[in-house]
């Protein structure tokens, strides 16, 4: 079974939409449109099919999620939604999903790294194990799609390397390790105009799109 992402485009470029059994991330700098891809994808699914909404920084608001579900014809009742607000109460859900089938096939996990963030110190020694839980939290998850045919998305944050001049994601090389599809949004401030970027596996084409009201729409690259 396969997710229609709500853009015809890259559906194409994932072979009909995302796949149950895999671990999506979706990346990409502040307001770029990570959160209505997510929705969208929701709403969609919700069609037909349950789907489920975990807010990992309690940033979700309720009007957008009615605006995108009314728009493209989403049932509300078949949206669970889930507010984690500490990164115990993250792992709690994840294993609650790694342990016993989910009531959806299609799982969002929306600012997946932001309760991990608040637990780094800033010292190595004692971070690397907020790191590891961090992998154990992305690997039982991996399992529970491939075990329960589940689609998961995980939506992360990015933070710049300034001596690279570029962003990348939180905790990238765990994130990108486990993910079987890498999504990266770029917004140009100029033309309003977004980017998205198939990571992994590598495609060279982009998917252009515009934020509107209910959520992202095709658009022409300038």
């Amino acid at each position: 079974m396969r997710f229609s992402t709500g853009l015809p485009a890259l559906d194409r470029r994932l072979g009909g939409g995302v796949a149950t059994g895999t671990l999506t991330l979706v990346y990409g700098e502040e307001k770029s449109g990570k959160t209505s891809l997510a929705l969208m994808m929701c709403a969609l699914a919700t069609r037909s099919l349950p789907a489920a909404y975990v807010d990992c920084s309690g940033r979700l608001h309720p009007a957008r999620i009615s605006q995108i579900m009314r728009a493209l014809g989403g049932d509300e009742d078949k949206l669970y939604i889930l507010s984690v607000e500490s990164f115990s109460a993250q792992e709690r859900a994840i294993l609650g999903i790694h342990d016993s089938r989910p009531p959806a096939s299609l799982l969002v996990f929306d600012d997946f790294t932001a309760l991990h963030r608040l637990e780094l110190s800033g010292d190595i020694g004692l971070d690397m194990r907020v790191y590891r839980r961090l992998a154990f939290h992305v690997a039982a998850l991996k399992e529970a799609a491939l075990r329960n045919g589940l689609a998961v998305m995980i939506v992360g944050q990015v933070h710049d390397i300034p001596d690279r001049g570029e962003a990348r994601a939180v905790a990238q090389r765990i994130l990108v390790y486990w993910s079987d599809t890498v999504l990266r949004l770029e917004m140009d401030p100029k033309t309003r105009l977004g980017r998205i970027l198939i990571e992994k596996p590598e495609r060279a084409e982009a998917t252009t799109y515009k934020i509107t009201g209910f959520g992202l729409a095709p658009a022409q690259p300038p």
